[in-house]
């Protein structure tokens, strides 16, 4: 179709290629394919053959192809890669002649032909290629997203009502789109279109929709729209369709933009990927062209936008009992709303009305107004009160359309926050309706509403009285010297408790109240009370506990045999707050969230409304009958730590973990007695080290066992942790968990002993956090972490940087061009984890094969090692390398793999690791072991020895046509500068300046005179100083980039250059940045990495226009919370800074975490699990496609054999 964007390529002729026959020559042909980065398959129908040229080692072709028009899209970002497979042509198959891979991302995309040699590549099958080919790649057009944009075709035509006035009107302008999907295919041919739509909203219902393009997937529309929208918190959904009058539109993409992104009133006109409709990015699915501006409109002002009158009416009959006490009442007053939403619509004409109602929510309590019938500016003048002692929560407005025959409908809601009220002023104020999620987008009304928080002795009860301390009396006794080892509980009284048995047949109900401690997975329970809302029990409770860290976790229920028990509510007390061994008593509110609440109000936790209050006393204290020996210091000689069999050297670094399993003390009750009180367990201990178990003996029928066994660990990571579980041992049904506990290896780096009492705890959800709670056990665990010289290893050893020598080559070259591949060697592996078991004896081995790709280049950027079978300590000694676009040196990651290879199942995965290419431009060799993680957390299945580097390659060189530059007049031998300088001016207009690497010292006086420069290149000088009247003669410089100098301070003068807006300082030696420098206005980008940057100045949220920060590679700990507070920053880059992540403010956390590239720790199992499914499908499908690929081979031969068998019939 004419609106395709189609890519020519002339295979034009080849040189020097591989002779694969006996007479020394070839029969080459080759095949094109377009092959998709992210699947790394090839796009059907998009597959060229050349002819076959005989007997040649030079072949010419002068064949053209067009990509593009059956199937591959090519007006997308994510270009696809060109493959280019040369083959020697037989009769009967064809061999390999080399391949070239062309990622057509790297190549011009404006529409102009790239013509040059490309070098004919190794393949699977063939190792020993030679030889080069010459290709023309030539785009029809431009790529659409990668052109500037022009900001007036067409013009936007919108003019700010009141540039000091409320912002109340989107408008938007919709372009145009490039490389959206085919929506609807041809029956009979590849390829086919798509009716493309879109359709606008800002939530709610109302949405505005463009006109369909009929089949066309690069539409123009160049159509407006708008929308009445005044809060920020509005975001404007914006959804691609294909048109189907039959079945209904089909889904194409979608994107949003926050309205909070607009509040500088300019226009924003750009480009928008479409996203699918989870929010996936992976697959580049096509882009938007559009612009929009948020302005003042003066039509569109109401009453809703004038200040609020306190005395229209006034509030006048509502008094506060008691200022001194608390308050205990929220008042509200439903004044008026305004411009509420059509919700019944005239049949006959335009227009509509609503019989408006409003619903107060506050907790479980609801009230409501009167409904005002056919009237979308009701006034009610209306007043409720709720019982309220917490202004934590918020009160739900609820409008709806009043219908007595189907129901309400919904028209809008808002939430009032009420920690507003707590200096118990009436606060008046107009609300905007959002949807039922709590989102705000375009108006569908206001209502003003007035509340306030007042004393009302009407309301007091049991709960505002002062508490009696001597009825009932807490007579417990203590030893305040000693630790505390129990805490006792005394249940009073409840008050308020919600009714949770409705009467049937009248109003009213009642409760069968029940209160559970709760305290780590112990639990007790108090007496029921029947048909009770304010209930006594006067009971008293104790629980063992030592652990501050431990919450009292209190759940009130109403009792029901028959279908189970209800929630009232709940609290929870931490023990941390009764340490000062004091007796507290207090009523606590419930709260109706079990996950939310805390305890009470101070302790961080929610109560939207009053639902009851308990009356509890607790006392932690020492009660001497629970001493124990996990009391007791332990005694390092009873029994002495076992000898392991040699002199631990101190002098050299731990790698093995020795552990000392001596006793258990107070295990819980897991086989109780079928007849009598009491019981006993068959405790185990499972000790854990990555994916290492190893298990104690079994102790029967022993609460207090015994064991005196030692286990012994290879361990060299000082994060790594010994997970141990206690089992009550069960060959029948299986063990039963008792407990867990972890020993860190911190502490340990002094070599000696650590001998300790580990408490048990119960990971209760399951997700392998420990909760601390009561007393279930404690084992004593003596630990040594020392030198094994048994266990020292290659990975030990000082690396041999000649065996082998890496096969990647660097070529200095004189254009200034930066290094553009990647080398890596794979030399050995060692300690590679066991993954095919022996059947009938202990150990095994494996068949490991490595595989590397580039993070951001995907599966296309794969290679493979070889298979070393059946081996723990493989060598290979292989070279691979990549070639590097310029913009991804820096942020690219080299991804390394390694598995246990199956023929019949699938590969197994071993672990993995990465290496960051961002410090490898000076073209330096690194060769180091790197450690394999597997699916574990800190799990060592082994080490891989690599040697990687950047070089400069000439062939992946970008063709320069050399400029001819007329004779002179008079032969002058110009100075470097001199000839940087003449450039500026006669090559350029005077802007532009490039002094780099000219070994500069100080900038010359000359540079005075090029008064219109708006860019500097001083990078890879001497510079240390900067003149001081530099920057007032070149005051409109832009761009500045100092790089790669000896600045130990930032020049003074920079802060002056009021246009400046990139400044690059990479590679100096400053260790402070002035906050002159964020104060700057118009300063967008700034780059100070590979410095030495402690920390970042004070008050840097000045910087209001800045969007790129980057600060890697430098010695930063902490980042203060300011930088969460810069409006317009986008990027932050801190990578390879000594950070102290566990100090992050929480806003900060969130631009760390988008920015910078890592995996979280409890995220990677699941990567692992879904890389191995993956993989998994990927060896299955390879499976399929070679019996096919055998099958017909197979068909073909036997056609061929009938067909030369015909022949020689008729010959004869």
């Amino acid at each position: 179709m004419s609106d395709l964007r189609t890519l020519t390529v002339v295979v034009i002729e080849a040189k020097d290629v591989i002779a694969c026959d006996k007479g020394k020559s070839s029969d080459p042909y080759c095949k094109l394919d377009l092959v998709d980065g992210k699947t790394a398959k090839a796009i059907s129908g998009e597959g060229f053959k050349t002819k076959t040229k005989k007997k040649t080692l030079a072949p010419v072709w002068n064949e053209t192809f067009e990509f593009g028009k059956k199937g591959a899209n090519l007006d997308t970002k994510s270009q696809p890669t060109l493959v280019l497979n040369m083959f020697d042509s037989d009769t009967f198959s064809s061999e390999d002649m080399g391949r070239v891979t062309i990622p057509l991302g790297t190549i011009d995309q404006s529409g102009g032909t790239v013509e040059r040699w490309f070098k004919l590549e190794n393949t699977d099958k063939a190792d020993n290629i030679t030889g080069e080919i010459k290709l023309s790649l030539t785009y029809s057009a431009g790529l659409l997203t990668a052109m500037p944009i022009d900001m007036s075709a067409p013009p936007m035509n919108v003019t700010d009502g009141d540039p000091a006035g409320k912002l109340n009107e989107l408008h938007i302008l919709l372009v145009r789109a490039t490389g959206i999907k085919v929506m609807d295919k041809n029956m009979l041919s590849k390829g086919g279109s798509s009716d493309p739509m879109m359709t606008f909203h800002l939530g709610g219902d109302e949405k505005l929709k463009s006109s369909v393009k009929k089949k066309s997937l690069a539409p123009v529309w160049e159509e407006t729209f708008k929308f009445p929208v005044s809060s920020s918190e509005a975001v404007l959904t914006c959804i691609m369709d294909d048109y189907d009058m039959g079945s209904g539109n089909d889904f194409m993409g979608q994107f949003s933009i926050p309205l909070e992104m607009l509040t500088d009133r300019a226009e924003k006109r750009q480009w928008y990927e479409l996203e699918e409709i989870d929010g996936n990015t992976e697959h580049d699915i096509g882009s938007v062209l559009l612009a929009v501006k948020w302005i003042h409109n003066p039509e569109l002002i109401s009453i809703v936008d004038k200040p609020v009158d306190y005395n229209d009416p006034p509030w006048d009959d509502i008094k506060d009992g008691d200022l001194e006490k608390d308050p205990n009442e929220l008042n509200i007053f439903i004044l008026k709303a305004h411009n509420l939403k059509i919700m019944d619509k005239n049949l006959l004409s335009k227009g509509g009305s609503t019989d408006p109602m409003f619903t107060m929510v506050l907790g479980e309590e609801k009230q409501k107004t009167k409904v005002i019938k056919k009237n979308l500016n009701p006034e009610y003048f209306e007043k409720f009160t709720f019982g309220m002692r917490s202004n934590s929560g918020k009160l739900k407005i609820i409008c709806d359309d009043y219908d007595m025959g189907s129901g309400n409908d919904f028209v809008g809601m808002v939430e009032v926050d009420l920690s507003k009220v707590g200096d118990r002023k009436e606060l008046r104020s107009w609300y905007q309706l959002g949807d039922d999620d709590g989102s705000i987008g375009m108006d569908i009304g206001h209502v003003l509403v007035a509340v306030r928080w007042i004393f009302n002795p009407e309301r007091l009860s049991p709960v505002d009285q002062p508490i009696d301390w001597e009825n009932p009396k807490m007579e417990v006794n203590d030893e305040p010297d000693e630790i505390p080892n129990e805490l006792n509980i005394m249940l009073i009284r409840a008050y308020g408790l919600p009714i949770m048995d409705k009467n049937m047949f009248s109003k009213g109900g009642s409760s069968d109240p029940v209160v559970s401690f709760k305290l780590g997975s112990e639990v007790i329970k108090s007496t029921v009370k029947k048909k009770n809302l304010n209930p006594e029990w006067g009971e008293s409770f104790q629980l063992p506990v030592k652990s501050s860290e431990a919450f009292l976790e209190v759940l009130v229920d109403d009792y029901d045999m028959a279908s189970g028990n209800d929630l009232i509510g709940t609290f929870k007390i931490s023990l941390a707050e009764l340490t000062d061994r004091a007796e507290h008593r207090a009523w606590h509110p419930l709260g109706n969230d079990p996950d939310e609440v805390e305890g009470a109000e101070d302790r961080g936790w929610e109560v939207t409304a009053d639902i009851g209050h308990v009356l509890l006393a607790v006392k932690w204290v020492h009660n001497p009958e629970r001493l124990s020996p996990v009391d007791i210091p332990v005694d390092y000689s009873n029994p002495v730590f076992p000898d392991i069999g040699f002199v631990d050297d101190v002098e050299r670094p731990p790698n093995e973990l020795v552990l000392f399993l001596v006793k258990a003390w107070g295990l819980k009750v897991m086989d109780k007695n079928m007849f009598s009180k009491g019981g006993s367990s068959d405790p185990l201990v499972q000790f854990t080290v990555g994916d290492t178990k190893v298990k104690s003996t079994v102790k029967k029928k022993n609460l207090n066992p015994e064991w005196n066994e030692t286990f012994r660990f290879p361990v060299k990571n000082d994060k790594a942790v010994v997970k141990c579980l206690v089992q009550d041992y069960d060959m029948a049904s299986g063990n039963d968990d008792m407990g867990v506990f972890e020993i860190p290896l911190a502490g340990l780096e002094n070599r000696e002993e650590l001998r300790i009492w580990y408490h048990l705890a119960f990971d209760e959800d399951g997700d392998g956090t420990i909760d601390a709670g009561a007393d279930i056990g404690s084992c004593l665990i003596g630990v040594k972490w020392v030198h094994n010289p048994d266990l020292v290893s290659p990975v030990d050893q000082p690396i041999d940087w000649e065996d082998p020598p890496m096969e990647v080559v660097h070529v200095e070259n004189d254009k200034g061009f930066p290094p553009n591949q990647l080398g890596v060697t794979l030399i050995r592996a060692y300690g590679v984890k066991v993954m095919d078991k022996n059947m009938f004896s202990k150990g095994g081995s494996s068949d490991p094969v490595v595989t590397f790709s580039l993070k951001e280049a995907g599966k296309i950027s794969e290679k493979k090692s070889t298979v070393v079978k059946k081996n723990l300590n493989p060598v290979w000694k292989e070279h691979f390398a990549w070639q590097m676009e310029d913009e991804k040196r820096f942020t690219e990651t080299l991804v390394v793999s390694m598995d246990d290879y199956d023929m019949a199942s699938g590969n197994d995965f071993i672990g993995s690791f990465e290496v960051p290419l961002n410090e490898l431009s000076d073209c330096v060799e690194r060769r180091s072991w790197f450690t394999l993680i597997g699916e574990e957390e800190h799990a060592e299945v082994g080490s891989v020895l690599l040697a990687y580097k950047y070089v400069h390659n000439p062939e992946y060189a970008p063709f320069v046509e050399e400029e001819s530059e007329p004779e002179p007049e008079i032969p002058v031998e110009l100075t470097p500068f001199e000839k940087r300088m003449q450039k500026c001016v006669e090559g350029g207009d005077g802007t532009s300046l490039n002094l780099s690497k000219l070994q500069l010292d100080a900038v010359p006086e000359a540079v005075n005179a090029l008064t219109s420069l708006t860019a500097i290149n001083f990078r890879g000088n001497l510079l240390s100083v900067i003149r001081d009247d530099l920057f007032t003669f070149t005051a409109s410089v832009s761009s500045l980039n100092l790089s790669m100098n000896a600045f130990s301070v930032v020049p003074s003068s920079i802060p002056q250059l009021s246009y400046l807006m990139r400044l690059v300082l990479n590679d100096n030696q400053l260790s402070t940045l002035p906050i002159d420098l964020f104060a700057m206005p118009k300063l967008a980008e700034l780059y100070v990495e590979r410095n030495y940057l402690r920390d970042l100045p004070k008050g840097i949220s000045v910087a209001l226009n800045m969007t790129k920060l980057m600060l890697a590679g430098n010695q930063l700990t902490y980042i203060p919370e300011e930088v969460a507070e810069m409006p317009s920053l986008k990027m932050f880059d801190v990578r390879d800074n000594p950070i102290n992540e566990g100090e992050m403010n929480v806003g900060v956390r969130k631009i760390y975490d988008s920015t910078v590239l890592h995996v979280s720790k409890s995220s990677r199992r699941g990567l692992v699990s879904r890389a191995l499914t993956v993989r998994k499908l990927v060896e299955e499908n390879r499976e399929r496609q070679l019996r096919l690929f055998a099958e017909q081979e197979k068909a073909a031969k036997k056609q061929e054999k009938a067909e030369m068998l015909a022949a020689s019939k008729k010959k004869r």
